[in-house]
């Protein structure tokens, strides 16, 4: 052993706790050592093996290059290089150090499985079976090689093989989650679904409290789509076996599936406290705190996951999402950028870049969209249409996982519920059942309703649309969460229109023929920034149904308290650097007026407080800014009691929040930008007969906020009169949008 006595000695202790599992215990030991004898090569393996083996793979970094400078011979040392690079997405590296390790050591097992996982990785499933075999020779009772190899045997398309291996294992039970789940692969290989399913419930009556089994029977549920029976069997099979990592990471990912955020977050932490080298977990569980608004931590999660374990697309565009929804369009633009792939295209064209002021020209979402649009023309499945006897009612089918209270439902019910009966037939398919009001008058419209869990498969979705016969398929998810537009892209009806629901630009999906959208939106010369064809209605491109529950429009409040009153109810990720000079420069000329901000992610103590800091860096005065996170649906329309104008973000312009603040009396100030999303709320406006409420540019928009509150008996008669402005107006005509979307269906279906 190189090194000195003091340092001898905490590095045998070390070891002794490293024996018995105290990985944690031993680190300051083998720290201290490191720290006495910086030459110590042993001290440095370990402490290197110890980092890895509790996740912090981002700080094992140094003490394995010592050790691989003091120990150059030590296959462990260039095991741990190959399996650090391995982790990290870096295959050549990994390839590297697994080789060295074999050099120094030809029955190193752990090198030989890391090449035969590179191997599958690749698609090259036989030299994987071979590699593992071989492994499993120099470590016959090792369960997890034999699992794996069962697993290679599958991508092999070897399946008696592999469920030859995976049987004993299933009743073994050394690794039930595992076990489980490679055995379940592997029946589905060898019989099918049919036959998977009648296996799988034949074993599981033999032992139906054997985790391994249940967690088989959970996999195969998961697969054909039914992710609520599936997440009854992981709680089972968590019960049996608690600390199973495979078991926990169904059940974790079975509750994100079904959006039970909160009882999600605590089995993914348990996992990723497991295993904290499964990109997936670390990820997944990154998204769950986004999901529960938990910004920062979210934030955190993500860059350590990117420090230790890495960059890879999904990492990147899951980081970019917590980034934009913090209010951070830069930092997401660059998350955006090196995230790479498909998920930069769709972000560059819905997520981020409608937020980014540079990103969300009409030219650069235009090239995102044709981008993306080449990419998903890859691999389309044919397409054979239903005949249609002539002269039927057409059928028309809604795709939506928010049939419902959300801006999908509140913008689109009264048109749906106004179309034709004699001409529509309507068919709903639900990617997500909502219980509320809205929901049940979607469900009263609909002439049939289609339910799919939220694991439905992809497969399944496009067979189930195509099995309807449908005419025209309207989108009203789009890229957005729990949405399958992109199944949309096999085409499923003979005319796809996309509408309500993520629409922040062209959807840039093969095969999706129109895009609804009105002169406001999309006036004329804006045909080559969008991969559909337009579809203009002669109103809005909408039709808003006002709240049953909205309290009365009260009096202008400025006329009480002696000064005026600003708010924005707005997402964070609309507030950009601009909109916030825009707002300091009209508080600094009114030094006596307020600025009242709502939104979730104000909520979030870290993102308020960094938030506060951009915004004091602006010139905002923080004494009249007042921050409120989330309410309740009808405490934030009774908020707008509070404030006599709404200034409007931008780039991306609000929808919903214009059309809450017009219905509670408040008028909306707008700054008019280029792409879709920048245009909604001049077209909201310009239904309700105020265009003059849009203006061209910041200096006009700040000119503008002046001007209105300078005469504020006008702004109390516009305020007094603005709900029943509104009801009259073509925004909130259900009968008149519904005879117009009518028109405009026949003009697709004539025109497909």
């Amino acid at each position: 052993m190189d090194g000195l006595p003091g340092e001898a000695s905490a590095f045998q202790a070390a070891l002794v706790l490293l024996r018995e599992g105290r990985t944690q215990d031993a680190l300051p030991l083998l720290e201290a050592a490191l720290e006495e004898a910086p030459w110590h090569g042993l001290a440095a393996l370990n402490l290197a093996m110890a980092r890895m083996d509790l996740g912090r793979l981002d700080a094992a970094s140094g003490p394995l290059a010592t050790a691989l400078e003091r120990l150059p011979h030590h296959p462990e040392a260039h095991f741990r290089r190959g399996r650090l690079a391995h982790l990290r997405g870096q295959a050549e590296a990994a390839r590297q150090g697994y080789e060295a390790a074999l050099v120094r050591d030809p029955g190193h097992v752990a090198a030989l499985c890391g090449l035969a996982e590179l191997a599958r990785a690749e698609g090259r499933a036989e030299a994987s079976v071979t590699l593992l075999r071989e492994a499993l020779l120099h470590a016959p009772q090792d369960e997890g090689i034999a699992l794996e190899l069962a697993r290679a045997h599958v991508a092999a398309n070897q399946p008696a093989e592999a469920l030859a291996l995976a049987a004993p294992l299933l009743a073994r039970e050394g690794a039930p989650g595992l076990a489980g789940v490679v055995w379940s692969e592997a029946v589905l290989a060898r019989e099918g679904p049919d036959g998977a399913r009648a296996a799988s419930e034949a074993a599981l009556a033999e032992d139906p409290l054997s985790p391994a089994r249940i967690a088989a029977h959970a996999t195969l549920l998961d697969a054909f789509g039914q992710t609520r029976e599936g997440l009854r069997h992981w709680h089972l099979a968590e019960a049996l076996a608690p600390e199973d990592v495979a078991i926990l990471s169904g059940l974790a990912h079975g509750l994100w599936r079904e959006r039970a955020y909160k009882a999600a977050l605590p089995v993914f932490e348990r996992a990723v406290a497991l295993a904290p080298g499964e990109r997936s977990l670390r990820v997944g569980h990154g998204e769950i705190l986004f999901r529960l608004h938990r910004l920062a931590e979210a934030a955190e999660a993500l860059r350590a996951t990117l420090a230790d374990l890495g960059g890879d697309e999904r990492t990147h565009a899951t980081l970019a999402l917590v980034l934009v929804s913090q209010g951070l369009q830069e930092e997401a633009r660059i998350a955006t950028e090196a995230a790479g792939g498909e998920n930069a295209l769709v972000h560059a064209l819905c997520n981020v870049g409608p937020y980014h002021p540079d990103m969300a020209t009409s030219k650069a979402l235009g090239e995102a969209a044709r981008a993306l649009r080449q990419r998903l023309s890859q691999g389309i499945n044919p397409y054979v249409p239903v005949a249609r006897p002539p002269g039927e009612r057409l059928r028309v089918g809604l795709l939506s996982s928010n049939l419902g209270r959300h801006p999908v439902g509140w913008l689109t019910l009264p048109a749906i519920e106004h179309l034709s009966r004699e001409e529509f037939e309507v068919v709903a398919f639900s990617l997500t059942d909502r219980e509320d009001p809205l929901a049940r008058r979607f469900r009263a419209r609909a002439d049939r309703w289609i339910s799919f869990e939220p694991g439905a498969r992809d497969q399944l979705v496009l067979e189930r649309l195509r099995a309807e016969a449908l005419d025209i398929l309207i989108d009203l998810s789009g890229h957005g969460q729990g949405g399958r537009v992109r199944v949309l892209r096999h085409r499923a009806a003979p005319v796809q229109i996309k509408w309500v629901g993520s629409q922040s630009a062209s959807s840039g999906v093969p095969n999706m023929d129109w895009m609804l959208t009105d002169r406001w939106e999309t006036p004329e010369g804006f045909e080559p920034h969008y991969t559909e064809r337009l579809l203009r209605m002669p109103d809005g491109y909408c039709c808003y149904v006002p709240p049953d529950r909205a309290p009365d429009v009260s009096p202008l409040p400025a006329l009480a308290r002696g000064h005026v009153t600003f708010g924005c109810y707005n997402n964070l990720a609309k507030v950009t650097p601009a909109v916030l000079s825009a707002w300091a420069r009209i508080l600094a000329a009114l030094p006596t007026a307020r600025l009242v901000l709502r939104t979730h992610a104000l909520g979030d103590d870290p993102t308020r407080a960094a938030f506060l800091e951009r915004a004091a860096a602006l010139g905002m005065p923080l004494d009249r800014l007042e921050l409120h996170g989330a309410v309740p649906h009808e405490v934030l329309l009774a908020a707008y009691g509070e404030i006599d104008l709404s200034l409007d973000p931008f780039p991306y312009t609000g929808g919903l929040t214009v059309c809450e603040s017009l219905w509670m009396g408040v008028p909306v100030l707008t700054k008019v930008s280029e792409g879709f999303a920048g245009r909604h709320a001049l077209s909201h406006l310009s239904n309700v007969g105020l265009p003059d409420w849009a203006v061209p540019d910041e200096e006009a928009y700040v000119a503008e906020a002046l001007r209105r509150v300078a005469d504020l008996p006008a702004l109390a008669e516009l305020r007094a009169g603005l709900r029943a402005r509104m009801a009259a107006s073509p925004l909130c005509d259900g009968p008149r949008f519904g005879q117009n979307l009518g028109r405009a269906l026949r003009q697709a279906w004539e025109q497909r």
